[in-house]
């Protein structure tokens, strides 16, 4: 949908096809945008432990929709190798640009300054490059979860994020990259929703908006997550947040959702399992949900998120998996290769 302040395209259009062999009429029609939300479902994806992304497919029983993938913001080569790969095979890969040194040992954190200053100007410019050379749709990020305590205020103010993203993008467009689709993620954690309205980059600069939903019962991280939080519990703060109160703050609320990350720590085998199958039936009641990504990775040895470590969680997020709302047809994905900027 159109943003209210007016697209910086002069359209984004939509292509169908149905979703059956039932007769045209008899069923609601599947689309799919330039900036690849879909009408039909949700995409389903995942951010691969250690990049073994064979290895959590063979897990997920199904192929991913989208890969999340990192790189630093002082790597020209962005698409790498890998990403070209998984977009070669058929998926849509979703890079966070991190605002650091990913060419240097340690990956140092750049300042949203150094970035605004011109810097990393020519780097991105090249990176700008090779996206509008795929001629394929590519969800971007620039430096994820910048409301977390661990970003927030600590890369710059949350006034040099939004222009240090509005930069980026701007490059981005100067270089033809019509086919990068900017996705603003935060971590959605109820404590960080005030902070929030200072770090939105604008309506014209943002696709999708983007957050997360865990579980970390017994997590040795969280020693104080005591209770157990289902995945509607967990995305559900932020999403009514949009909602309600981000008009107020100039956010659009029908922007497409996608929650960047998700998983669930070790709750006990029934518990775990069930976490994962309901999270299909759970996307049909949040509407602006179009994508969703699986978390596999072990944080610390008593934060293990790796759908593959657990039998039972690879149980459940195998069989949530197959429902069709989470498993679109290769015609609607067939869809995306028309998706481009006029």
């Amino acid at each position: 949908m159109p943003d209210p302040a007016g697209p910086p395209w002069p359209s984004r259009g939509l292509f169908t096809t149905h979703a059956s062999g039932t007769p045209v009429g008899t069923e609601r029609r599947c689309t799919v945008s330039e900036i690849l939300e879909p009408s039909c479902g949700v995409w389903w994806g995942g951010s691969p432990h250690e990049n073994r992304l064979e290895e959590l497919e063979r897990n997920a029983g199904r192929r991913m929709d989208i890969v999340y993938t990192w790189r630093g913001i002082d790597q020209a080569k962005i698409p790498g190798d890998r990403e070209r790969r998984i977009l070669a095979e058929g998926r849509f890969v979703h890079t966070n640009i991190e605002a650091r040194r990913f060419t240097r040992s340690g990956h140092p954190a750049v300042s949203y300054r150094a970035i605004l200053g011109g810097e990393f100007d020519s780097v991105l410019r090249d990176q700008a490059r090779g996206v509008a050379e795929l001629e394929t749709p590519y969800f971007l990020t620039f430096d994820h979860e910048a409301d977390a305590n661990k970003r927030y205020n600590k890369r710059g103010t949350p006034q040099e994020f939004t222009r240090a993203w509005r930069h980026i993008v701007d490059i981005y467009r100067d270089e033809g990259a019509d086919n990068a689709i900017w996705v603003w993620n935060v971590t959605g954690w109820k404590g960080n929703l005030g902070r929030l309205p200072g770090l939105w980059p604008g309506n014209d600069h943002v696709d999708w908006i983007s957050w997360e939903a865990y579980n970390m019962t017994g997590c040795d991280l969280m020693p104080n997550w005591k209770h157990v939080d289902s995945f509607e519990d967990a995305l559900r703060p932020a999403y009514e947040w949009i909602q309600n109160e981000g008009p107020r703050h100039g956010i659009d609320p029908t922007k497409p959702v996608m929650i960047g990350e998700m998983g669930t720590t070790d709750i006990g085998p029934r518990e775990t399992m069930r976490w994962y199958t309901d999270v299909p039936q759970v996307l049909r009641e949040y509407e602006r949900i179009r994508a969703v990504k699986v978390w596999d990775s072990k944080v610390s040895s008593g934060c293990d998120f790796r759908i593959g470590a657990n039998r039972y969680a690879r149980q459940g997020f195998e069989a949530a998996g197959r429902d069709p709302y989470v498993n679109l047809p290769d015609r609607v994905r067939r869809l995306a290769e028309h998706a481009h900027r006029d």
